[in-house]
């Protein structure tokens, strides 16, 4: 009745979902219809005033020039394209959207990542498809208007991930003050200073659709597929780390090296030029303090680092975390070396050296077992380390007898040891 008076024809809009198939036909089955049905739901929806007051007048009101220049209205797409099952006249609530009908390998990313997992929980606060993209007037990520374009992404999430928003307050989110900080990190920098779309934003580490926790195995910022992620970027970067990673560590063996996260925290305030590498000034909080020293197997160790002569050794180019690669920069944690537990890994950096030296009799010796087998560090000062060309350097050839006579002059452990088999 209500369409008659409108000197409308009343009509079903049901499309038959089996013969839709998949999102590029159904678009093919709705476009010849579309401008004569959309028309029709204009009548209604297209008065500003129509449902004024009503909370959620901003998703009821849709006018024809905002959905003519939306990626839908370009396309040609009826508005029963994605209200199926809609009849005309209608009543309060419509049938929820369905945008898997045409957007199925996104719907399918969403569902399973932690946007999607909290949605099928039934969280209030978890993000739809409309949250981002909005509702009829989807544009898209190339036009700077649009919420996803590359400026944007950011102030997007940050609606959700800035500091006091609900989520930051009632959700367990690892990161705080994620927006505050990369604002003032290297690419917030780039982005909103130099205004460069080229640099990192949310969904360039993180996906647009498909986030994960930095704990599964499919996350693209998981230990093990952070440093494909960085590269999109920044490539060829295994050249520019070349001492850290021999190149062939970086695909070959990337549980021997840093992951970038460990230097480069994600979200943490960084300069573009380091004082102290990537992270040390952290390290040196607490190992500059001569009298830190901790306990191991009954024997007080010291644990402080020199920072003059690690400034002046080989090693000062080298940031902490590039050798003490367990590491974990995490909020939860008060130190990051909490998590750090095994021995440095020398062969990241020097595997001819360390393949020479375990074939060697030193390095046989110390596989049995053999508690006074010289290691790497007993050899070469480990936060001071120096050339071999350097005079004041254990290794240098005026120095090699004494350094060997540590072990190797009578009364020393290895002469010992010598003594009672030859």
């Amino acid at each position: 009745m209500a369409g008659q008076r409108l000197g409308i024809r009343s009509f079903a809009i049901v499309p038959n979902r089996a013969a839709l198939g998949t999102g590029l036909l159904a678009l093919i089955l709705v476009r010849p219809l579309a401008a004569q049905e959309n028309q029709a739901c204009f009548l209604c929806h297209g008065n500003t005033t129509l449902f004024e007051g009503r909370t959620d007048a901003a998703t009821l009101v849709v006018t024809q020039g905002e959905y003519d220049n939306s990626v839908h209205g370009a396309a040609g797409l009826a508005c029963a394209g994605c209200h199926q099952g809609l009849t005309f006249p209608h009543g309060d609530p419509p049938p929820p959207l369905e945008c898997s009908a045409c957007h199925t390998r996104q719907a399918a990313q969403h569902n399973r990542s932690l946007h999607g997992q909290a949605a099928a929980r039934g969280d209030p606060l978890a993000p739809s498809c409309m949250d981002c993209h909005g509702v009829h007037d989807v544009r898209p990520d190339t036009d700077p208007r649009s919420p996803t374009f590359v400026m944007n992404i950011p102030v997007l999430c940050g609606e959700c991930h800035q500091e006091g928003t609900p989520v930051s307050r009632t959700r367990n989110i690892p990161q705080d003050r994620i927006l505050e900080n990369y604002s003032m990190s290297m690419h917030g920098e780039g982005l909103f200073r130099a205004g460069l779309t080229v640099t990192a934003v949310c969904t360039s580490c993180h996906t647009a659709h498909e986030v994960l926790p930095h704990t599964d195995a499919r996350s693209s910022i998981h230990r093990d597929n952070v440093a494909g992620t960085c590269t999109r970027c920044h490539a060829q970067i295994e050249q520019v780390h070349t001492q850290v990673i021999e190149g062939r560590l970086w695909a070959s063996e990337p549980h021997r090296i840093p992951s970038c996260v460990d230097c480069h925290s994600p979200h943490r305030i960084r300069r573009v030029f380091y004082e102290a590498g990537a992270a040390n000034a952290d390290c040196m909080r607490c190992h500059s303090d001569p009298d830190l020293t901790t306990e191991r197997d009954g024997r007080t160790i010291s644990l402080f680092v020199d920072e003059q002569a690690y400034n002046a050794s080989d090693h000062s180019g080298t940031a902490c975390a590039q050798c003490h690669a367990d590491v974990t920069a995490s909020p939860l944690l008060s130190r990051p070396c909490e998590t750090s537990t095994s021995e440095v890994d020398c062969g990241a950096c020097h595997a001819e050296a360390v393949s020479d030296y375990q074939s060697s009799t030193h390095g046989t010796l110390a596989a049995e077992g053999l508690g006074d087998a010289p290691t790497c560090q007993d050899c070469h000062e480990k936060h001071a380390e120096q050339d071999h060309t350097i005079h004041t350097a254990p290794t240098h050839a005026e120095n090699v007898p004494q350094l060997c006579a540590r072990c190797h002059r009578e009364g020393e452990a290895a002469a010992v040891r010598i003594q009672s088999e030859i």
